[in-house]
């Protein structure tokens, strides 16, 4: 089909440079006689419609920083949002978290309800003071939601810390093709080795209203397809216009705004591990 498309399309591009480099080489056969190149696929920054994925209260908060239409990028607007204290962002974040967390609790009772479950255990998962962390997407294999799981006794510890709680919020689609690839077991079976001090849940039905809510109160999103797999991550702009943090491999995306002097996330397990552990 991939090829059919390019014989049949006028332009083709990928999603960020990256993409666009990778898929010149892919797709070179097409074009035996042309250097790699100069193969004729671009590539363009994909985006997100600000205003669609930011929430009321960051909308507030950014507004009254740097006006309605910062996002059109008219102007700079970096020295505004440094004018800001932390005292403000903090509580915009804090706001988002426990909304999130009122949503999920509401949903996760109708799942427990579907699945024949009492809905009435869903009334207090989650912690609206807690490090919430994300991973919510297409469940392929690719993307290695497993890696969370690389060592799970170190998982159980950062997740069960008293002192530092944190919490984990999974989310995605899956196919008869595209399988949870058992992270949904292994989750169920880290809760009794942590008793009541872990919360880690995966939420079913992933669609764009809980895509939606999870951009607004997660505190910080996880990306882990190893490059050049992941071509762009949307979430990093949908969590960042709402105060969020990303922890990611070097996809498409993140090479584009992540100056070259600065050290990038790596993709191995050990690293992400390691940063995650730094955070929290």
């Amino acid at each position: 089909m991939a090829y059919l498309a390019l014989r049949g399309s006028g332009h083709v591009n990928g999603v960020s440079k990256l993409h666009g480099e990778v898929s010149r080489q892919i797709f070179q056969p097409l074009f035996p006689h042309w250097p790699q190149a100069e193969v004729p696929i671009g590539a363009v920054t994909n985006g997100i419609h600000v205003p669609t994925w930011d929430s009321i209260v960051s909308d507030a908060l950014w507004t009254t920083a740097c006006g309605k239409k910062r996002w059109r990028g008219d102007r700079a607007v970096e020295d505004d949002i440094r004018n800001l204290t932390d005292e403000q962002i903090w509580q915009m974040r804090t706001t988002e978290r426990k909304t999130l967390i009122d949503r999920l609790r509401k949903r996760y009772a109708r799942q427990l309800g579907s699945e024949g479950g009492n809905p009435s255990e869903a009334s207090n998962i989650f912690d609206g003071a807690a490090l919430t962390l994300g991973f919510a997407r297409r469940f392929a294999t690719y993307k290695r939601p497993d890696l969370l799981l690389f060592d799970p006794d170190r998982l159980v510890r950062l997740l069960s810390d008293p002192q530092r709680p944190v919490q984990l919020i999974l989310a995605g689609k899956h196919t008869p093709r595209i399988a949870w690839t058992g992270v949904d077991q292994e989750v169920e079976r880290l809760h009794p080795a942590t008793g009541d001090s872990f919360e880690g849940h995966i939420l079913s039905d992933y669609d764009m209203m809980l895509a939606q809510h999870m951009v607004h109160g997660i505190d910080l999103w996880i990306n882990t397809p190893p490059p050049p797999v992941g071509g762009l991550r949307n979430k990093w702009n949908e969590g960042t216009c709402n105060g969020g943090l990303n922890l990611s491999e070097l996809d498409g995306w993140w090479l584009k705004p992540t100056p070259p002097r600065l050290d990038g996330p790596s993709a191995t397990a050990k690293s992400m591990e390691t940063i995650l552990h730094g955070i929290v």
